[in-house]
């Protein structure tokens, strides 16, 4: 029996994509590389920021579906991804493509578990106009908003060394999760 295909976009350049309906099975944009991972879910792409084997092992350990209520009601707050963390996601893919950074066999200690790149040598990354630079050797990761408010950053970008940030967390279960967002709200 022949397999059916629908017709998708990719969420990094809009570009078709062909695909056969199965959820949980990556499909790779022919035409910027992307790594696009379908779910059945109302959010535009819940996984658009969790490392594919930060993903595999919460399937493997069957505890995926925590990691996706971890991620639309921690992370994503019940909202979906921001212009710049999309922004960013599409400057990260950019660099790997031109070679500028690399995929460390890591990801980021907290929850959507987002890929650790290393750079492989000088540059710069754009978000909302501003230019952020790295140097050889230092570390890229997406910053989550629980992230950005515990540390009052305004850039969805952490760059540096953070080899001993490495313990994972879902944004849940961290004590004072939403203190940032309280602070912020009664002011």
């Amino acid at each position: 029996m022949p397999i059916s295909l629908t017709q998708i976009n990719c969420p990094n350049c809009g570009a078709p994509l062909a695909w056969d309906g199965t959820y949980g099975k990556p499909i790779t944009c022919p035409y910027c590389g992307s790594q696009v991972m379908p779910g059945s879910t109302e959010v535009d792409d819940v996984w658009l920021f969790t490392d594919p084997v930060a993903r595999a092992r919460f399937e493997f350990n069957g505890t995926l579906d925590e990691l996706e209520h971890d991620i639309r009601y921690e992370v994503l707050r019940g909202r979906t991804w921001s212009d710049l963390d999309r922004e960013c996601k599409r400057e990260l893919d950019r660099l790997e493509r031109e070679g500028l950074i690399r995929k460390l066999a890591s990801f980021w200690a907290l929850s959507p578990f987002p890929t650790v790149y290393r750079a492989r040598q000088d540059g710069e990354l754009t978000l909302g106009g501003r230019r952020f630079s790295f140097r050889k050797g230092q570390e890229l990761v997406w910053a989550c908003p629980m992230t950005r408010d515990r540390f009052e950053l305004d850039d969805p970008i952490l760059i540096g060394d953070f080899a001993s940030e490495r313990v994972q967390h879902l944004c849940g279960a961290m004590a004072d999760a939403m203190m940032g967002r309280m602070s912020r709200m009664e002011a």
